[in-house]
């Protein structure tokens, strides 16, 4: 994998940055805090999203970057001769993450998830093999020699990948934990809570419940033999029934025909009674007519009467009216001549009480002698009016004098119209009651010849009392004898009936004994595929087991083979290092780190701190060369940061040289620092720098 290019916007302190990478050793100064490590970060976070990032999402995104600004890194490299760009984003107030990935100028990968899971794959390796694998840092140094051996033991085979052997084997042996589990519970399967075989069980059940079939099948045949016998019986009473049924069915039809003669004979006698009786009602019905006419007579002059009293009548009531509408007037004018005189006495008080040196009310002129003219003129209309009144008042007795005249006359009209109705009324009486006599008379004539004639079409009818009651008895004996033989016929479907009930009942529990030995049979072939199962489980839970060990053989034997190999490395580049001060650097079996001088092993205290700085950075740097063989030069960059420590300036140029000497197995190497000399001695130099309003940017000399 070789780095081509980046472009950052509004990631963390890069508002607007575009790199080419170039090849070789660069170094990457700058004050601390302006962004040096910060531009590889952002390489890990376009390649395997925010789990790569050392902050939350929040964080990345640029302090002074607007809401609708997006934070955005592009990235190019090479890998296995193929040209990638990966594009990763985060837009929108709530930083909606997005992705892709392009290979060769075709998108293979859209999302933020799906391009983090794409490169994993095409890679090899998670975001934490990843910065095992390229990125190597001073606290990372410092961390090596200040761990106690067992730790510098698990973070060393952590780096080379070891730990993914582990994982392995801790996945064999779950599984085969699982396996032994469920080889318990299959087991468990096929024993009850006594641990007796339940197949072994369910076959004695079924050889019971065979046996239990066998005696259905015997009770069954004895059923229909009694069904059969009984059915002879049936059959039996039945003809037995019919001959019975017969016999008092022609004894009912003889009782029948006597039935009919004496009913007719009833039937004649109670049509001479009702001739009788029509003939007396005719004469007593005509007798009533006559009386009734004799009535009649007397009203025939009622209509003309009541004509009479109609025009009286309406005389009156005109009369009354008239009176009325008089005696109304008379008072109307009498009130109103009343009023007048009152108007004109308050008029005449009201000239008398001003006197004759007033005004006039109406013409405002002295009154004087005119005063008196006034109260005269006054007091003759008041007298006139008066008068009138007089008159009108006894016009008004006269007319109450006719009043009263008028309406005795109409008291004496009401009493002469009740008589009247009631005349009317007893007139229609009669006439309703001769409709209705003459109707019955008609009925009853017509009635009387129908009954003759009834009487006469029954004819002479002879009937034999004696007969007729022996054959009543007769009917009921055959009747009788007829019931008795249905009931003993019911007590015989009754039986048979239980007889088809019990039969019915033992087939179903015939059904059921057959059904219970099919779920039987049905368990035997679900615990036989279960001991199936259980022997193939347990083949697999043996292959686990055979590879749980094989695997640990592997492991102790990577283990074994990692640290000469480590130590092998790590001396070669410690010697060059040291300029052959020290021949020798490497881990004993407990991974404590010794170093040799002049053939004698000593442990790293003995030595200055810039000599630990340096056994540590070859360790490291074997590391990384052993991950980078192993993964067949994929990944062709490496990032120190910070490695120099406390190292002199020959230490430096020395690890530098040393660097440079890599380019076999790293086409890039990037020196992360805030020593600015380094520049001098690296091919080129990388500049990140911090302008006055908090933006970073990058400058390639």
């Amino acid at each position: 994998m070789i780095l081509k290019s980046i472009r950052l916007k509004n990631f963390r302190k890069f508002k607007d940055s575009y790199l080419e990478f170039p090849d070789g050793v660069t170094s990457v100064i700058g004050l601390n805090g302006v962004g040096k490590s910060t531009l590889f970060e952002a390489i890990a976070w376009t390649l395997y999203g925010p789990v790569a990032a050392r902050t939350s999402a929040e964080q990345i995104k640029r302090e002074d970057a607007a809401a609708s600004d997006s934070c955005c890194v592009e990235l190019d490299f090479i890998f296995d001769d193929d040209a990638y760009h990966v594009v990763r984003e985060m837009s929108g107030k709530n930083l909606s993450a997005s992705g892709t990935a392009t290979v060769n100028g075709k998108i293979v990968a859209t999302g933020a998830e799906v391009v983090g899971k794409f490169i994993q794959r095409k890679l090899g390796m998670d975001w934490k093999a990843f910065y095992t694998s390229i990125f190597a840092k001073q606290k990372e140094l410092n961390t090596l020699s200040s761990m106690n051996p067992s730790e510098r033991r698990q973070l060393i085979l952590r780096m080379l990948g070891i730990n993914a052997i582990d994982e392995i084997i801790s996945q064999i042996r779950s599984d085969l934990k699982e396996k032994k589990n469920l080889i318990e519970t299959l087991s468990g399967m096929l024993v009850d809570e006594e641990g007796n075989n339940k197949i072994l069980m369910y076959q004695q059940q079924i050889k019971k419940q065979q046996m239990l079939k066998d005696q259905r099948i015997r009770s069954i045949q004895q059923q229909k033999q009694l069904q059969h016998t009984i059915q002879q019986e049936h059959s039996k009473r039945k003809k037995e029934t019919e001959t019975k049924k017969s016999a008092y069915e022609q004894s009912l039809q003889t009782a029948a025909s006597l039935e009919e003669k004496k009913s007719k004979s009833e039937r004649k006698q109670r049509v001479m009674q009702d001739v009788t009786f029509l003939e007396n009602s005719l004469q007593e019905r005509k007798k009533s007519i006559q009386k009734i006419k004799e009535n009649l007579l007397q009203t025939q002059n009622l209509e003309r009467e009541l004509q009479d009293f109609d025009k009286q009548q309406e005389k009156n009531t005109n009369s009354l009216q008239a009176v009325l509408q008089k005696k109304q007037q008379t008072l109307t004018l009498t009130t109103r001549l009343q009023k007048e005189i009152d108007q004109l006495t308050d008029k005449k008080h009201a000239i008398e009480k001003i006197g004759p040196g007033a005004k006039c009310p109406t013409c405002d002129r002295i009154l004087g002698d005119q005063q008196k003219k006034l109260i005269h003129a006054f007091t003759q209309d008041i007298e006139k009016k008066q008068k009138e009144i007089h008159h009108l008042t006894e016009e008004q007795n006269t007319l109450q004098k006719e009043f009263d005249r008028f309406s005795r006359e109409k008291q004496a009209l009401q009493k002469k119209n009740m008589f009247l109705r009631t005349q009317v009324i007893e007139r229609e009486k009669n006439q309703s009651i001769l409709r209705h006599t003459t109707e019955e008379i008609n009925r009853e004539s017509t009635q009387l010849e129908q009954k003759k004639k009834e009487c006469q079409n029954l004819g002479d009818v002879v009937f034999d009392q004696k007969e007729y009651q022996r054959m009543k008895t007769q009917v009921n004996d055959t009747y009788r004898q007829y019931q008795e033989s249905l009931r003993i016929l019911d007590e015989i479907q009754e039986k048979q009936q239980k007889i088809i009930l019990a039969l019915k009942e033992q087939e179903g529990e015939q059904k059921l004994i057959d059904q219970q030995i099919k779920t039987y049979e049905e368990h035997i072939e679900e615990h036989q595929r279960v001991e199936k199962k259980l022997d193939n489980e347990r083949t697999n839970a043996q292959h686990c087991s055979m590879l749980s060990e094989v695997m640990e053989a592997f492991r102790t034997y990577l283990i074994s083979q990692i640290r000469p190999l480590l130590s092998a490395h790590a001396s070669e580049l410690f010697m060059e290092l040291t300029d052959g001060k020290y021949s020798q650097i490497e881990l004993d079996e407990d991974y404590n780190l010794l170093v040799y001088d002049q053939g004698t092993a000593y442990t790293i205290e003995r030595f200055s701190g810039g000599e630990e700085d340096l056994a540590n950075l070859c360790i490291r740097l074997a590391i990384s060369e052993i991950i980078t063989e192993r993964a067949g030069s994929i990944f062709q960059f490496v990032i120190l940061d910070e490695i120099f420590g406390s190292q002199d300036q020959i230490r430096k140029q020395n690890i530098i040289r040393t660097l440079n000497g890599f380019s076999s197995k790293f086409k890039q190497i990037f020196l992360i620092t805030h020593v600015d000399d380094i520049k001098h001695f690296t091919e080129h130099t990388m500049e990140i720098s911090e302008d006055e309003t908090g933006v970073s940017s990058i400058k390639i000399e």
